[in-house]
């Protein structure tokens, strides 16, 4: 894929190309971009013209965002978040645009701001690009083809085996959740609502299971999403844990925003406080005649 290629050739020149986790906190950052107003100006030249800080801004913004959206995703998106509001130093900031600046030129956002972002897993195939050729094994990222990922769910999940609204759909070797995105394509074509399920998914490599959170939101999986970084193959209740995590998770949420509330609540108080002792007389005051 020409956006994935462009993303790694940039990447890779700069110094930082061990940092997977930069380059693909871009490309997903910018597959979250909304071209807010209709009429404004053309969101890619509007990144485009940004330079490194502005646009290491916007990433912030765009991932606060999400965070306060989907607050049940931040333990899984951290990988890609985290450089972000780490104060990423003047040459780690210049490799980001750069290389948000390759994937914008080969037209990243007419693919993932579309409806065409239903038909593949840019994602997956970023981060099998962005792979060292050493990594083996466990470290190795499999990505699977769309065509083939299609067929398998349509014979997994047609016929005799039909998808059904409210199911719960597990893959124990996620990566980047191709499979996912292919059942999910099944479930439409059947006239099935593909937020209505369950999505467990393991992996032992946590960018794959960022990138997989953050296709759950463009492909629209729907709320119940249950990732968790995880080997399969000596972990065999790794579903459970992925419950629990996620219980654990949007329990603090709501807690933090039971205490925000709580905080403006005070403030306001204080404030209409002021506002009251300011206006009234003063007790010491005296008049004389």
């Amino acid at each position: 894929m020409e956006i994935a290629q462009a993303v790694a050739t940039a990447w890779n020149k700069s110094n930082h190309s061990g940092r997977r986790d930069v380059a693909l906190s871009v490309v997903a950052a910018l597959s979250l971009a909304e071209q807010r107003d209709p009429n404004g100006p053309d969101l890619t030249e509007q990144l485009r013209s940004q330079s490194a800080e502005e646009f290491t801004s916007t990433l912030r913004q765009i991932y606060t965002a999400l965070v306060n959206a989907r607050p049940d995703l931040i333990h899984l998106i951290y990988p890609l978040m985290e450089w972000v509001f780490n104060e990423p130093d003047a040459a780690l900031q210049r490799a980001a645009k750069d290389t948000a600046d390759a994937a914008l030129r080969a037209g990243q956002l007419d693919l993932t701001g579309t409806d065409s972002r239903y038909d593949t897993d840019l994602l997956g195939v970023v981060l099998a690009l962005l792979k060292s050729d050493n990594a083996t094994g466990a470290n190795a990222q499999i990505y699977t083809p769309a065509p083939i990922a299609d067929a398998m769910s349509y014979m997994l999940m047609a016929g005799i085996n039909p998808a059904r609204e409210g199911q719960s759909v597990m893959d124990p070797a996620v990566g980047t959740g191709g499979l996912f995105r292919a059942a999910a394509q099944v479930m439409r074509s059947n006239g099935q609502d593909p937020a209505t399920v369950s999505w467990y998914g393991a992996d032992i490599d946590d960018l794959a299971i960022a990138g997989c959170a953050v296709n759950s939101l463009l492909w629209r999986l729907g709320p119940r999403i249950l990732l968790c970084v995880a080997n399969t193959q000596t972990e065999g209740d790794w579903a459970t844990r992925a419950e629990a995590q996620r219980e654990e998770i949007v329990k603090l949420a709501e807690s933090i925003r039971r205490d925000k509330l709580m905080l403006a609540a005070v403030r306001a108080a204080q404030q209409l406080t002021e506002i009251v002792a300011d206006d009234m007389p003063d007790q010491g005051a005296s008049t004389h005649d």
